[in-house]
């Protein structure tokens, strides 16, 4: 019987781990890192669809991703709000984007 090389062996283990982290939208971990340091809670599809939400459309939510990084002083790189912003809006918004 042939047993697999120690670095195969190793790769075949992380796969799985590498396979889960690709599928994970690049916006959350962002998202988690600044915005929940004000949004505390439960943020979830029911906090994002809420009927009093202030957010109706994709421009707005756009506006509100600056306001809350110029808010906190996150100083986000733009290319890192674009990831927040699609990040609420394929996972939780679904506005077209105009």
């Amino acid at each position: 019987m042939k047993l697999l090389s120690p670095a195969l062996a190793g790769l075949l283990i992380c796969m799985p781990l590498s396979l889960a982290t690709a599928d994970e939208h690049p916006g959350k971990e962002i998202h988690d890192e600044n915005c929940l340091k004000c949004h505390k809670g439960n943020h979830d599809a029911k906090f994002y669809t809420r009927k009093d939400r202030k957010t109706k459309d994709f421009k707005r939510l756009q506006s509100m991703v600056k306001m809350c990084d110029a808010k906190i002083g996150a100083k986000m790189f733009d290319e890192d709000m674009e990831d927040v912003w699609n990040y609420l809006n394929d996972s939780f918004y679904k506005f077209p984007k105009e």
